[in-house]
């Protein structure tokens, strides 16, 4: 039942009952349930275990690549010493964070309890702000060591060890789906990763998306007009010259704001609205006043920003 809290244990950990009616097998799709070692599937009796109250569903065929290299930068972004000259580009990360659940808010006035996903949440704490209000906040990725943190410093009630490329939920079960600098991750496979983020949504639901743009006033001659080969080996090295906390996995590459709208368009989203950004990151103090002072209108804080930030609505 929707909104149950009746809890089983599992492998030295707990699983809510409401999380675990959410949840489908990565390899057929099939609902999962409650095995003595852990989760079984009903369809193919493929079996998962369930960690610290985490279900593990990750399947055998994850890119092992994309695997160790998020896991890297997890440690790498937890661990690394803050540097005297990145804190004002750290700032500017944590205040598109911040400005982002902004906007969620503006949009979201629906008395709960209503069912979020949070897909390629990293250590993102905001979730504890949404179960206190009586939603049920699921948080996904690859990530365990992540989840693990969320879930004993943030006390996140639904976690999910899982692949946006087989994505464990189950369909058409969510009022909200998240996407927070998720998708340049698998920029090769956009129209198949947004349809999949639509599948999980029910009609009317709301996607809100945040991503690095290809179109930001300070990265748009690189992304948008230079070979994507030599926009990778220009970063990398970059980013290896400054020691950067931020750096990127070398598949990873900026999405193009034009380009996400027009197929989500073509996926059957409507009502696609993109927000203003006050934050830039990525760029020095100087470059950001200069960007300040060229970002005037609300089209370039919307279009040319860093990041872009949108909702669209299933139709």
């Amino acid at each position: 039942m929707h909104g149950a809290v009746s809890l089983a244990r599992l492998d030295g950990g707990q699983i809510r009952s409401d999380l675990l009616e959410l949840l489908a097998c990565p390899k057929c799709r099939a609902a999962l349930m409650e095995d003595a070692d852990g989760l079984r599937c009903t369809g193919c009796a493929a079996t998962y275990d369930v960690k610290q109250g985490i279900p593990v569903l990750v399947p055998d065929d994850v890119n092992t690549v994309h695997l160790e290299e998020e896991h890297n930068l997890a440690l790498m972004m937890k661990s690394r010493e803050q540097l005297p000259e990145e804190r004002f580009n750290l700032g500017q990360w944590s205040l598109s964070k911040r400005e982002f659940w902004a906007m969620v808010r503006s949009v979201v006035n629906d008395s709960p309890p209503k069912r979020f996903v949070n897909i390629g949440c990293g250590f993102d704490p905001s979730c504890a702000e949404f179960e206190r209000l009586g939603h049920t906040f699921v948080n996904l990725d690859l990530v365990f060591d992540m989840l693990a943190q969320l879930r004993s410093d943030c006390g996140a009630a639904s976690c999910v060890n899982g692949d946006v490329n087989r994505i464990p939920l189950k369909a058409g079960a969510f009022d909200y789906v998240v996407s927070i600098d998720l998708i340049h991750h698998e920029c090769e496979r956009l129209p198949e990763l947004l349809g999949s983020f639509r599948d999980l949504l029910k009609p009317k639901g709301i996607l809100f998306l945040e991503d690095p743009n290809a179109w930001g006033l300070f990265q748009m001659a690189k992304s948008i007009f230079m070979p994507r080969f030599a926009y990778r080996s220009l970063r990398s090295a970059y980013h290896t010259l400054k020691r950067s906390t931020h750096r990127p996995a070398d598949y990873e590459f900026p999405t193009n704001v034009w380009r996400v709208m027009a197929l989500l368009r073509e996926l059957g989203f409507e009502n696609i609205r993109c927000y203003p950004h006050t934050a830039y990151p990525t760029v020095s103090e100087r470059s950001y006043r200069m960007y300040r002072s060229l970002s005037g209108s609300e089209f370039v804080r919307k279009y040319h920003n860093y990041h872009y930030m949108l909702s669209a609505v299933r139709a």
